[in-house]
């Protein structure tokens, strides 16, 4: 910096962020999906961020403490009173502030410490050589200390003013600086000397309190000024306190004085605010998967790589020739491109239906374009059903060309609809198998097309799915997601064009320049990725995953999506009246319990009751008290406490009846009159599917109230359900992983696998193990897939922690082979990153090398279960690709309607189910050949519960 005047230096306080940051949460830390505490990273980023954008500081310092302080020698129990963080979250904390010393690299800014000092000397001492050197200070903290700082020049920025959480900030200059501690800057050390503080356990002076001190410094003014006239001071008690405290006094006012005159030199120039390093803050924030930043940093990345080829604000949709298609002889051109090229990439851009939920459904979805992209930065958009008014446009007549007004706006340029017979073309191009598709969640486009009578054909690959093969462990496979890490490219996202909220404007209302270069960016970007993920699925065995599995899979979940199942609204109604009932059934034995009628979704007052009250043992605290989550609950519950017992039963009640009772009825699709889930491949890091919009895998089945749920679910009049299940898959999966010869010979003998289990562990035969044997047989043998240690499993059989040590010990005695394989997993995750699934299928686990004791834990955890749950996902995928061939092949009118983990659920006319019951069976009994024998239950019923019976 060559002038200095007019500029202001930001001091902050490191560590007070970091810590507030840590603890902001409570118990809701954030933890990527590599198991790491990224609470403090986003804490620090979204300030920094706030800081630069709200302030423009001219130069910036982030100051750290530095060991212990000359404090800790004057007084060896300073600070000896702060909480001590458990070993795991100092694990947590101490990757948080690696990861900020990261975060303030990418950003340019400098770590000030120096050895031996605290922050608050630090900051003093470079505020006061600012002020010197004609430079204004503006100290940023929320420490009442630094109010001592205070004069001219020098300013405090507490950017947490209000309440926790907040982030109003409040500004403190020689105006005003009295209202924070009630006394003038010069006097705060003073104020705090005879105060104390109990955060550093400062001692100050035993009674006098805040009132007293302040009434004294206005009288006396310093410390040393009061001892001097101790004979004077009134209050008698307070010149009582003062007497026998006065080394106290003294003391204290040396420890909460902060120095001004360190060993260190201020160097405005290091510290002069400079254009952060977007690409290095953009694969930062890929890896710690803060999207919207890492989004950001794409732009600005992108925005500085143009600046410096010439252009300041670089049009690469222009560059990148992006061309809207308004006439139909214009499109032939585009079929000619695909054709030449045979291939594409696509993307529907499409408008949820009037009505609709408020979730990006294809059922529900309506076509408003097609982007299509040919490679070398070539895309075009075709427009279909855009409403919205472009500025600009004249209405012309066709005849001869003039204009019919004074430059009068008209509708977008429209396509014919695709099933109009001059769109020909384009549909043929479509429902082409030899030209390639590709796209990202080409499911979705495939079912929007379905709904335009197009038969999608040719689909070789998506982005999404081979972004999940690559690594599914990715908190996001969103394409702008992939763009950033594998392009360090940004792109528009939907919230760019339309906006968020109730503000969102919807997207056949957008103009048509906006919306084709969302499409054709997405299509330009999928060509990228194909051409860049493919080798590199080849690279690691993936890509016969993706060819022989994942696609065609598509095909068969679209297939299950289109169909949709019956509910019976009429059932679900019944059952909510019943409900409603039963709740308040609930409620009423709640107040019994507890002795008094409180507000039962209050977690502040049933706090107050469990503990306050009836005295009840705190199992865990947030931020704001005790804490009442489930898991406290379930102790207490276990413990004997009735009301915990019974606050859990009601709180099962009221989410059964908000998510399906409430919700289910209204999904249904009044076009089809049936309810329509989407299944996602690329979400569970094992490789499960799931659905969504509706969730209908996680209707719970062991208890009643979840069967009247699934007593809901039925066929089309007439029809029969059939219910499929896999027998205790993950068990014969690890039978065969593991291949021990006690476990395999369990399964091939055949009958109870968990009492064959207890008779191997208790040395007993078969017909003499009990039920309490087998009860135990059957958790340790989940538990064992879980990767549960003694704990865990104390706590569900309820035993001593020595007795489930010993049980386990047993159990591995016994099994030796079974912890062999376990073992094994482990040792090759940790020499090659990843474990694979009886189809090849990597899950990498980073985590294992991590110096973080906890996340170390969950890898080996992760490494033990993966190959069990994700051979357990290959298997029932392979069955529904098995047992969707053999339903063609056999004609069969039945239709695959859900999968629900190990469970395929189909609906069936009655002529038909003996058939459909030898197809189901052979096809996923011999999906994949393992060392024991599949075995797979079916059931027949008029709904789902009696199915599955």
């Amino acid at each position: 910096m060559t002038t200095k005047s007019g500029r202001r230096l930001f001091l902050v306080d490191g560590y007070a962020l970091i810590y507030r940051a840590f603890f902001a949460l409570g118990d809701h830390q954030l933890v990527s999906s590599r198991g790491e505490n990224t609470t403090i990273a986003l804490g620090a980023q979204d300030f920094l961020r706030r800081l630069l954008e709200r302030h423009h500081p001219d130069a910036v310092g982030w100051v750290h403490d530095a060991g212990l302080s000359f404090r800790h020698t004057v007084f060896p129990a300073y600070k000896a009173t702060r909480e001590r963080l458990e070993a795991a979250q100092q694990a947590d904390f101490d990757t948080g502030v690696a990861r900020v010393a990261d975060i303030l690299a990418g950003y340019r800014i400098p770590i000030l410490a120096l050895d031996g000092f605290e922050a608050d000397d630090v900051i003093g001492t470079l505020a006061r050589q600012a002020h010197d050197a004609g430079v204004e200070t503006v100290i940023v903290s929320g420490d009442k200390d630094f109010m001592q700082l205070v004069g001219p020049g020098v300013k405090v920025l507490n950017p947490w003013h209000g309440r926790p959480g907040a982030t109003t900030e409040k500004w403190y200059d020689e105006t005003n600086a009295g209202e924070r501690l009630g006394v003038a800057a010069e006097r705060v050390v003073d104020y705090l000397a005879l105060l104390g503080d109990t955060s550093d356990n400062v001692p100050g002076v035993r009674g006098i309190g805040d009132k007293t001190a302040r009434a004294l410094i206005e009288r006396w003014g310093p410390v040393e000024n009061m001892l001097a006239h101790l004979s004077e001071l009134e209050p008698a008690r307070a010149r009582t306190a003062l007497e026998q405290h006065a080394a106290d006094a003294i003391l204290s006012k040396q420890l909460v004085t902060i120095r001004t005159d360190l060993p260190m030199r201020l160097d405005l120039d290091a510290l002069e605010v400079r254009e952060p390093d977007w690409p290095r803050l953009r694969d930062l924030f890929v890896v710690l998967e803060f999207r919207v930043p890492a989004q950001e940093a794409a732009e600005r990345a992108d925005a500085a790589s143009g600046a410096r080829e010439g252009s300041a604000t670089p049009d690469l949709s222009a560059a990148r020739a992006y061309e809207v298609i308004e006439s139909t002889e214009q499109l032939g051109g585009v079929i000619a491109a695909v054709r030449a090229a045979g291939a594409m990439t696509m993307k529907c851009m499409t408008v949820l239906e009037t009505g609709a939920p408020p979730a990006t459904t294809p059922m529900r979805s309506r076509l408003v374009g097609l982007a299509i992209g040919v490679g070398g930065g070539r895309a075009f958009y075709l427009p279909f059903r855009h409403r919205a008014a472009d500025a600009g446009a004249l209405a012309l007549d066709i005849g001869n060309g003039d204009a019919t007004g004074p430059e009068t706006p008209v509708g977008p340029r429209n396509l014919p609809a695709l099933q109009d017979s001059a769109l020909v073309g384009m549909r043929a191009l479509l429902e082409d198998p030899a030209i390639a598709k590709a796209g990202h969640n080409i499911k979705f486009d495939l079912l929007v097309l379905r709904r335009e009578g197009i038969s999608l054909r040719g689909m070789t690959f998506d982005s999404m799915l081979a972004s999940y093969l690559l690594d599914p462990g990715r908190r996001s496979h969103a394409i702008e997601a992939l763009a950033i890490e594998f392009l360090q490219r940004s792109m528009p996202t939907l919230d760019d064009v339309t906006g968020k909220g109730k503000q969102r404007t919807p997207l056949d209302q957008v103009p048509v320049a906006e919306v084709a270069n969302l499409g054709a960016s997405a299509a330009d970007v999928n060509w990228e990725l194909h051409a860049l993920l493919a080798p590199r699925l080849e690279g690691v065995g993936a890509a016969g995953l993706l060819r022989d599995v994942e696609l065609p899979l598509v095909s068969v979940l679209a297939e299950m999506e289109w169909t949709g199942i019956c509910i019976d609204v009429a059932w679900f109604h019944s059952l909510k009246a019943r409900f409603a009932r039963e709740r308040a059934v609930a409620e009423e034995a709640i107040y019994t319990a507890a002795g008094e009628q409180f507000n039962i979704n209050s977690n502040r007052q049933l706090a107050t009751i469990l503990f306050d009250r009836m005295h009840l043992p705190v199992r865990k605290k947030t931020s704001t008290g005790a804490s009442t989550d489930a898991s406290v609950l379930q102790q207490l519950a276990e413990e004997g406490h009735e009301l915990p017992a019974r606050i859990l039963e009601y709180r099962e009640f009221a989410k059964l009846e908000s998510t399906y009772l409430d919700t289910l009825p209204g999904l249904v699709n009044p076009a089809t009159g049936r309810l329509h889930t989407s299944y996602d491949q690329a979400v569970a890091a094992t490789g499960r599917l799931s659905s969504s919009d509706p969730n209908l895998q996680n209707i719970p089945i062991r208890r009643e109230l979840g069967r009247d749920i699934r007593r809901g679910f039925i066929p089309r009049a007439g029809w029969k359900l059939l219910a499929a299940d896999y027998s205790q898959v993950e068990l014969r999966l690890l039978a065969h992983l593991s291949d021990d010869r006690g476990f395999v010979d369990a399964f091939i003998a055949g009958g109870d696998i968990h009492r064959q289990t207890a008779s191997i562990i208790f040395g007993v035969p078969v017909d003499a193990v009990t039920s309490e044997m087998r009860a135990r047989a059957k958790t340790i043998n989940f538990a064992t897939i879980y990767g549960q240690g003694a704990h865990a499993l104390s706590q569900q059989l309820r035993i001593e922690h020595a007795e489930a040590k010993a049980f386990i010990e047993t159990y591995f005695a016994r099994f030796a082979g079974v912890r062999a394989f376990l073992d094994s997993t482990v040792q090759s995750a940790r020499e090659r990153g990843y474990v694979e699934t009886i189809l090849g299928r990597r899950r990498y686990i980073p985590e294992l090398k991590d110096r973080n004791f906890n996340i170390r834990a969950f890898g080996e955890r992760t490494a033990q279960n993966s190959p069990i749950q994700g051979s357990a996902a290959d298997l029932i995928k392979v069955a529904m690709l098995r047992v969707a061939e053999a339903m063609r092949a056999a004609g069969l009118e039945a239709r695959m309607l859900l999968q629900v983990h190990d469970e395929l659920v189909f609906e069936a006319p009655p002529a038909e189910i003996d058939v459909l019951t030898g197809v189901v069976r052979t096809a996923m009994t011999t999906a994949v050949r393992l060392k024991v024998p599949l075995v797979v239950d079916i059931g027949i019923g008029d709904n789902w519960v009696e199915a599955k019976a």
